[in-house]
């Protein structure tokens, strides 16, 4: 008899698998990231497919194969219909999960990955930019995005360091600082007038109002996001740092 396992799972990704199959990656709640086979999924009578969408919650059956794993089934628990109602929701929601899926490795599970993805994913499904029906601007999407990169890279392991320069290991100074890309922290202007010609191409300026921000989001739920008051010249400057960090080495 097949060994089958029932879990909780996020849907990251899903596409095509030979003639009428899915190939769907999941993170699930006990078993980290998989990679399962939908079989007859393509089919117009499946009843998996309809839970199977990205960006949805589902509880599925695991069902271990010879050479692959499959769905054995699939339920729908949760389908953040806010979310993929507002198209900047649904882009930067999209944009989380295909970070998510390139950074996270398969089969080492993680309950905190679980919920940090499952919680960021509810506060963005429960999001109300002012009147009723306004969809998310670009400047809170960009904002709720670099919130979750910043927390993600924090759980990989990856978490800046933003009190103390890099090089001497002094407390910060206000004024002119950088971002070291490669190793993830700050440089103070001190240490980047002495030996930032040896690591320009891995430095970015960051203002003092930047660096702020992100020791607030590493310290706060994502809940507070709403309540952060910034200017859209910060966010963009938060986004563009936090796009560069992610992409480094990749």
């Amino acid at each position: 008899m097949d060994e089958t396992k029932n879990t909780l799972a996020i849907v990251l990704n899903r596409q095509p698998y030979r003639e009428n199959d899915l190939l769907v990656t999941v993170y699930t709640k006990e078993f980290g990231k998989k990679k399962l086979v939908a079989r007859g999924a393509k089919k117009l009578q499946s009843k998996l497919a309809g839970h199977l969408e990205p960006l949805s919650l589902a509880e599925i059956m695991i069902v271990r194969g010879k050479n692959f794993d499959y769905l054995g089934s699939a339920l729908g628990r949760g389908t953040y219909f806010n979310l993929k109602s507002d198209l900047n929701k649904l882009y930067y929601g999209g944009r989380a999960l295909a970070w998510f899926d390139k950074l996270v490795k398969e089969n080492q599970a993680d309950e905190r990955l679980f919920f940090l993805l499952s919680r960021w994913l509810a506060v963005l499904d429960n999001f109300q930019a002012g009147r009723t029906g306004e969809e998310l601007s670009k400047e809170n999407g960009e904002l709720f995005f670099s919130f979750f990169a910043l927390k993600l890279m924090a759980e990989l392991g990856y978490q800046p360091e933003l009190e103390h320069c890099l090089i001497c290991r002094e407390k910060l100074r206000p004024g002119k600082n950088y971002f070291d890309l490669k190793n993830g922290g700050i440089v103070g202007q001190e240490c980047f007038s002495q030996k930032g010609e040896e690591l320009k191409w891995d430095l970015v300026s960051i203002s003092d109002s930047v660096i702020k921000l992100m020791r607030f989001i590493l310290v706060n739920r994502f809940s507070q996001a709403e309540k952060i008051k910034t200017d859209k010249k910060h966010i963009k400057e938060l986004y563009q740092i936090v796009e560069k960090f992610l992409r480094y080495d990749l």
